[in-house]
């Protein structure tokens, strides 16, 4: 994309060649640090970008012999539209480069309050590039992330000298341009994404996976309004899912919210993602595809943040037909004592009856439920986050759901209910080659209750790690960028899955023992489902509004179903599009 880092186009413009000629266009273009489209001048057309006033950027084109448009159209969109519709019938100009050139100066218009969704391709590349050293603004722990929050961190520096890195790094550079300072500018924006293919299992016909997505928004540099309706094919296939499907699609509101942004705070109301924890599975808060209601605000310092949300999760439905509605609290503390070292404690509560002590984020829900009788499920998590050393990233979390520490009658003979991740990260090469080590674990019973009403999941599926619990996953990965937007994977994992399931009925076996006897079971419980996983894929981003992926992997399982003896074994394959247009209509 040709614009400049600190600026951000809000329109386009265009000129006929009786105002401009052809040499003014360049020189203006140079001017306001922009580059031309020599392509176009071979053949009697030329494209640039001008600075306009107010920091605004347009987009500038003409050939000889077209028709100009009319002063007072070329800030109006119908008009606009129009007068390009009538130029393209009326002349040979190639529509792709045309198409090509509209989408480049509406994809740059960048709102900063605006988060990304999780499935963007801009978090594993940024994650590879903070193990490698750089952008270390932004919290691998708190996601997700705002466009002004990247903007500001590709700009803080340092920007890589050479390699693969940096040319990584350019790439960020133009998908999130500088925003621009102006405070009474709104401005309104539409567009989608789009993601299909094909995948296909040992035992099972190929079909057809992906999810679309509508969204759009209005808003000022610190003001605004963003919604994003989703369809999705992968979700309605999910047995646990709770969630309305139609045709096999999976509907739902993915993000609709209204931020206010300022230096070192931050308010939203309305739905949007969480994610709290370090590693590719986060024990605590995941980044499910549907985000979280809420009403949230954090607070940011020179070496720590404050994060707290009060918000509600799906409702449940007990055998008598009683619905219930639940909620869900949270707040986070963290600190960074140096600039190599995050460390965050984090706790929620997952409630059904409404209490403002339950929604107080300045007091510990631990001790709100124990004082006041109340019945909850709440977890408390420790992570930290450390670039010890150029190229290399550690990272750990340690989660408590519920630990027994007395033993006085039966109840205390419940086995701990904890879960912990670690791994190891390594980048180097100048950005050609990376490698990550990750184990985790999650106990039988953890994100579990005997009531199922505080079961720790959202549309039937875990708030907390992806996985579930009574399991845990070794697993290496490899990365490499040969060139360009590609990145290369390969990896390995072996998982054990106990019987125990987050959806299950709260296993109550330890009541029949007594307190003197104590009671022990083994870790995964029941008959061990153990999987070995051997793959490799891609992930090319051929420009900034398509992506190709594909994975391929083979896997050997043990106690197939958790029943003993019994084996599968076979490929596993995916390969995906994704087309994403996020400013198709800016305003």
């Amino acid at each position: 994309m040709f614009l400049a880092p600190d600026r951000a186009p809000s329109l386009l413009a265009f000129k006929p060649p009786e105002s401009v000629g052809r040499r003014s266009v360049q020189k203006a273009g140079k001017q306001a640090g922009h580059a031309s489209f020599p392509g176009w001048q071979r053949r009697g057309s030329y494209a640039t970008m001008q600075a306009g006033r107010r920091g605004e950027c347009r987009l500038v084109f003409s050939h000889p012999g077209t028709r100009s448009m009319p002063p007072h159209a070329r800030n109006s969109l119908p008009h606009v539209i129009t007068w390009i519709r009538g130029y393209v019938q009326g002349e040979t100009m190639n529509r792709g480069v045309l198409l090509f050139l509209l989408l480049l100066g509406t994809a740059a218009v960048a709102a900063p309050w605006e988060t990304l969704p999780p499935d963007h391709w801009a978090y594993p590349e940024i994650g590879w590039l903070q193990t490698q050293g750089y952008l270390h603004g932004l919290n691998p722990s708190v996601q997700p992330w705002t466009r002004g929050e990247i903007t500001r961190a590709l700009q803080a520096g340092p920007r890589p000298p050479e390699g693969a890195a940096l040319r990584r790094y350019q790439r960020l550079e133009r998908e999130f341009p500088g925003i621009t300072q102006q405070r009474d500018g709104w401005q309104f924006f539409a567009g989608g994404r789009l993601t299909y293919g094909g995948q296909g299992a040992f035992g099972r016909d190929p079909r057809g996976t992906g999810s679309a997505a509508l969204q759009y928004g209005a808003g000022n540099p610190f003001l605004g309004f963003y919604s994003a309706q989703r369809g999705d094919l992968d979700l309605a296939r999910d047995p646990y899912y709770q969630g309305k499907k139609w045709n096999d699609l999976a509907g739902f509101t993915e993000a609709a919210y209204l931020r206010f942004t300022a230096a070192r705070w931050q308010a939203t109301l309305g739905r949007d993602h969480v994610a709290w924890g370090p590693g590719p599975d986060r024990l605590l808060l995941n980044d499910a595809p549907r985000g979280l209601d809420q009403v949230s605000f954090q607070v940011r310092w020179e070496w720590g943040r404050f994060h707290a949300l009060m918000g509600q999760v799906s409702d449940v439905t007990d055998s008598a037909g009683n619905r219930s509605n639940r909620f869900l609290s949270g707040h986070r503390l963290e600190v960074s004592p140096w600039s190599w070292l995050r460390v965050g404690l984090s706790e929620t509560l997952l409630f059904s009856s409404l209490r403002l002590g339950s929604l107080n984020p300045f007091l510990p829900y631990y001790g709100e439920l124990v004082n006041e009788n109340s019945e909850g499920n709440g977890l408390i998590s420790l992570d930290a986050n450390a670039f010890f050393a150029p190229g290399w990233q550690a990272y750990g979390q340690l989660l408590l759901d519920d630990i027994q520490l007395e033993s006085e009658t039966s109840l205390d003979n419940e086995p701990a209910e904890w879960g912990w991740l670690a791994g190891l990260r390594w980048a180097g090469m100048d950005g050609l080659l990376g490698a990550g080590l990750t184990y985790q674990g999650v106990t039988h019973r953890t994100y579990n209750a005997t009531d199922s009403t505080y079961r720790y999941t959202s549309y039937g599926l875990p708030l907390g790690s992806a996985l579930g619990n009574d399991g845990d996953q070794w697993q290496v990965d490899v990365a490499l960028w040969p060139a360009g937007g590609l990145r290369l994977e390969a990896f390995g994992r072996y998982r054990r899955q106990g019987e125990g399931r987050v959806q299950a009925v709260f296993d109550t076996s330890y009541l029949n023992y007594p307190v003197e006897l104590g009671y022990d079971e083994p870790f995964p419980t029941g008959v061990v489902e153990k999987t070995t996983t051997l793959g490799g894929g891609f992930d090319y981003l051929v420009n900034p509004w398509i992506q190709l992926q594909g994975t391929l992997n083979h896997a050997w399982i043990r106690n197939f179903g958790n029943r003993d003896g019994v084996k599968e074994e076979g490929w596993t394959g995916r390969a995906v599009v994704t087309v994403r247009l996020d400013r198709i209509i800016t305003k």
